[in-house]
């Protein structure tokens, strides 16, 4: 583990955009949890923006995909030379290009591969898309791994066709599989007295996807084109198979 007072001398000034969201609520909690000086910027802040993100060090992106490129334009005019912005996002190709694009410091994609329920960083997976001036990251990828975290690095583009398969595609066919037993109004109470044990850590897996927010699982699944086309693929797999 991290000593905190040992970290706290080398404490960093982090805005969160988006930080009164849930995962950039977890962001901020470990982060100042180790005596880093972590704020959070919303929509009503941009009046503030000189303040909040003109003196961070670093400036973590956490909105909603369809937002993110615009939020990295917007918020890169009030960012410090010397200061690196990274986004927490599920798409990595387009938002790197932004930060690349608009900010001329240290860029980084990140993907946290896990949601804020988690109790902490310990044993969660980390992607790490390198931008520009890996080097003013270190800091950060050391807090990671002093959590415990596993650090996976890869491309953006590699990142973002993996992700077809780990995140589009599982979503939709466990989304289907939920939407047919509520359209068929299976009695799950009932199946589960009589079920295997994959079966009910599928029920599990089920409960968990329809109860986190809806925007975010459509936007896991509907995040680029070829995630559309990914799941429109599968569903050609599924009604071949069913003709079959």
């Amino acid at each position: 583990m991290v000593n905190n007072r040992e970290n706290k001398s080398k404490s960093q000034r982090i805005t969160i955009i988006g930080g009164r969201g849930k995962m950039g609520q977890f962001f901020a909690r470990e982060l100042s949890g180790y005596g880093h000086q972590v704020r959070a910027f919303g929509n009503q802040d941009w009046s503030d923006a000189q303040k909040l993100l003109g003196e961070a060090d670093l400036v973590l992106v956490s909105v909603p995909i369809e937002k993110t490129v615009e939020v990295i334009k917007r918020a890169a005019q009030y960012l410090k030379p010397s200061a690196a912005i990274a986004d927490i996002t599920s798409v990595k190709a387009e938002p790197v290009q932004a930060m690349l694009k608009y900010h001329k410091g240290a860029v980084m994609g990140l993907h946290p591969m896990f949601g804020p329920k988690v109790e902490s960083f310990a044993e969660q997976i980390v992607v790490v898309c390198r931008g520009r001036n890996d080097h003013e990251f270190q800091w950060l990828l050391d807090f990671f791994k002093a959590l415990d975290s596993k650090i996976v690095v890869s491309t953006p583009e590699e990142h973002d066709i993996i992700m077809l398969t780990t995140q589009a595609i599982r979503h939709f066919a466990r989304f289907s599989l939920g939407v047919f037993l509520a359209v068929e109004n299976i009695d799950i109470q009932r199946s589960l007295s009589m079920a295997s044990p994959t079966y009910k850590q599928e029920i599990d897996i089920l409960k968990r996807l329809f109860a986190q927010s809806s925007h975010l699982c459509a936007d896991i699944m509907l995040a680029t084109e070829e995630r559309c086309e990914a799941i429109v693929s599968l569903a050609e797999s599924y009604s071949r198979l069913a003709q079959l």
